[in-house]
């Protein structure tokens, strides 16, 4: 079954759901911090897409009328007041972009992205290694994908990050390989 979800004028396909058996209580709770891992990496990518959007529509006209504004100051002694508006102006949107920092609320965003992707496919590995052993996910690795998600809330999706990148999440989730 494929549902979406209308973000920006796009459809965004959601992978269907694990058929967990209904006696597994572990694995749907499971299921169910993978459904919301998935959504979380998805707002975060609206979040980081309009990040970049304010960012990019705030600095390039701060930067264009800043230099229309010393070309215009420059080019003739009627034209200093328009100038002075045109860099007035520029100044506020380099003001907003300072205030807003849309580039490092842009790079938070990219980085729970990717963490909450690195936890949604630990879920993914822990539902498809049971179901396809015919047993139930274990407690202990549900929770350390339980941790990993806490570790994401509270901030700290680049260790999470780092320690995908070196393996020590898949050596230590607690799912017999």
């Amino acid at each position: 079954m494929r549902w979406g979800i209308l973000l920006w004028g796009r459809e965004l396909h959601v992978a269907p759901r694990y058929d967990v058996p209904s006696d597994d209580t572990v694995g749907q709770e499971v299921e169910g911090l993978r459904a919301e891992c998935e959504w979380q990496s998805e707002k975060s990518r609206f979040h980081r897409r309009l990040w970049w959007f304010v960012h990019t529509f705030l600095g390039l006209p701060s930067a264009v009328l800043a230099g229309i504004s010393g070309a215009t100051g420059l080019s003739s002694e009627s034209a200093r007041v328009p100038a002075a508006v045109l860099a007035l102006i520029s100044a506020g949107l380099g003001a907003a972009i300072a205030f807003l920092k849309p580039e490092a609320r842009e790079r938070k965003a990219r980085a729970y992205r990717n963490a909450f992707l690195v936890l949604e496919t630990e879920a993914r590995f822990a539902l498809t290694q049971a179901i396809s052993s015919g047993e139930h996910v274990t407690l202990s690795a549900y929770r350390n994908l339980l941790e990993r998600r806490r570790m994401i809330v509270a901030g700290q999706a680049d260790e999470l990050l780092n320690l995908a990148a070196t393996g020590g999440v898949t050596r230590q989730n607690g799912i017999d390989h």
